[in-house]
């Protein structure tokens, strides 16, 4: 079993964190996991439980994205969540040898929403091999209820056990997470990093519209997973039917889950992404990458 080791990187000027597992040079491709944006996540308690699974056959890669855990709290008030991380995660590939090789990329919730939008263009905005989305819908498709939940928190560790409770069901370790996620809270810049993309004028309405999403990925040039949960509160039931005739490199998967089985299932979640991997390799190079 590999064990994950921490490690810090400066990506685009800005130090980030990551743990990493597996082989050093494995015969198989890198996994990239891109972890979600509920106030308290960051990658460790994300992928904790999935990254020795995959370690096993793959040399794994976890970072903590702008504004979580150890990495620098910065945030674009300018840009759409999903545009500076995944610049931000392609500088990463360039610091830590995976832009030529390429990758398998693994994002959940918001960092599912990142791989998609990163991927869905003829030059990817990643070094990608494949893309996976875990609960990551691309923007839309969220149920009120689930913008609400999301978007409050009260500073206490009781609070960190609701907004976890709504994406997971109980698990050996959930405890453990939970004082994680806590501790993350009370990092210098988390929560305001967390929260900022919440804030707006108080005279100026958000712009509105249909950019006529998923469409896009029908330019994607590698195979793409959406996977998405049956019991999941956070999302419109039936949401990834958006994604099953878009193109024939996107399949989607449902699980008789909430929104992280990626946390609470992690052995069904591994044999589902070795599974497409698999099915993947014929993907014999990377597509895109930074710039």
């Amino acid at each position: 079993m590999h064990e994950p080791t921490e490690h810090t990187v400066l990506a685009a000027g800005f130090r980030t964190h990551y743990w990493e597992a597996g082989p050093p040079e494995p015969a198989e491709a890198t996994v990239v996991l891109v972890h979600e944006g509920a106030v308290g996540a960051d990658a460790a308690t994300t992928w904790g439980a999935l990254i020795p699974l995959l370690a096993r056959r793959y040399r794994v890669l976890a970072p903590d994205l702008l504004g979580y855990g150890d990495t620098d709290k910065v945030v674009y008030l300018d840009r759409p969540p999903h545009q500076f991380r995944a610049a931000h995660l392609a500088a990463f590939c360039e610091q830590v040898g995976v832009a030529a090789a390429g990758a398998h990329f693994v994002g959940h919730s918001l960092g599912g929403s990142l791989v998609l939008r990163a991927l869905a263009r003829a030059t990817p905005v990643l070094p990608a091999r494949s893309g996976v989305s875990i609960s990551g819908t691309g923007g839309p498709w969220r149920s009120a209820a689930g913008v609400a939940e999301l978007g409050r928190f009260d500073g206490t560790e009781q609070d960190v056990w609701r907004l976890v409770r709504l994406m997971v069901d109980d698990y050996p370790g959930l405890a453990d997470v939970v004082r994680a996620r806590y501790a993350n809270t009370r990092k210098p810049g988390h929560v305001e990093a967390c929260l900022a993309a919440r804030l707006s004028h108080p005279t100026m309405p958000r712009p509105a519209g249909d950019d006529g999403w998923p469409a896009a990925l029908r330019d994607c040039p590698v195979p793409i997973l959406v996977i998405g949960g049956e019991r999941d509160p956070l999302l419109e039931p039936g949401w990834t039917k958006h994604f099953a005739q878009v193109s024939p490199l996107v399949s989607v998967q449902t699980l008789d889950s909430r929104h992280a089985p990626n946390m609470d299932q992690p052995e069904t979640v591994a044999r589902l992404l070795f599974d497409f991997f698999d099915r993947s390799a014929s993907a014999d190079r990377p597509h895109g990458g930074a710039g």
